[in-house]
């Protein structure tokens, strides 16, 4: 009798946390790290379009002259197109975790519309570092100024093009940081995932 007694006692294990929520709980940490890193990643590409475009561009186009500041515009976005495309592909590696640490719930609407958000943008900073900003490089150095001749005028298509894909992208990234912070794996999240994993056997004889 003492012996069964003694197989039916609690044991230290039996408190342990299961493989189940040890595994729930390393998802959790995972997203949010994924979360932090795509929200500064958006946040840059953000920064960067408005210092850029919205701050440094007019004044330099206002207070130099032509081709100077045609030319040292397309040098600055050159360089700041490869820093966006990295950074956009940064993003779009932390949606591919994030959807994987969220499983089933990946599937809900706010996770969606941020990977199509997330995307789009990484789409805008593909084109416009890749096509756009360096054909209007092109046009500068070939002597091309907006709305003068030929080229003046594809400049200035090119120009409107590229502002466009900009604010999209700018837009975006704003409501990226957003929905990364709102799509968060709060602890009642990792609690109900836990919560769904298949219950471990009561303690004692087996």
């Amino acid at each position: 009798m003492s012996e069964q007694l003694g197989e039916e006692r609690f044991s230290a294990s039996d408190l342990e946390p299961s493989a189940d929520e040890i595994a729930a709980r390393r998802r959790g940490v995972i997203d949010r790290v994924a979360a932090a890193v795509a929200t500064l990643g958006a946040g840059t590409l953000f920064g960067g379009l408005f210092a850029l475009g919205f701050c440094a561009a007019p004044m330099v186009f206002r207070m130099t002259p032509a081709p100077f500041s045609g030319n040292a515009m397309g040098a600055a976005f050159a360089r700041w197109d490869r820093v966006a495309v990295i950074t956009a592909g940064v993003v779009l590696v932390c949606e591919v975790v994030r959807t994987w640490a969220a499983r089933g719930r990946s599937r809900q609407l706010w996770p969606r519309i941020r990977r199509i958000a997330a995307v789009v943008v990484a789409i805008c900073a593909t084109y416009i570092g890749t096509s756009l900003s360096p054909r209007i490089l092109e046009l500068h150095e070939a002597g091309a100024r907006r709305g003068d001749g030929e080229k003046g005028l594809e400049l200035d298509a090119v120009h409107k093009r590229a502002e466009m894909f900009g604010k999209i992208e700018a837009v975006l990234a704003v409501a990226l940081v957003g929905l990364h912070i709102f799509t968060l794996r709060t602890r009642d999240d990792e609690d109900d995932e836990e919560n769904d994993a298949p219950a471990p056997l009561a303690p004692g004889p087996r």
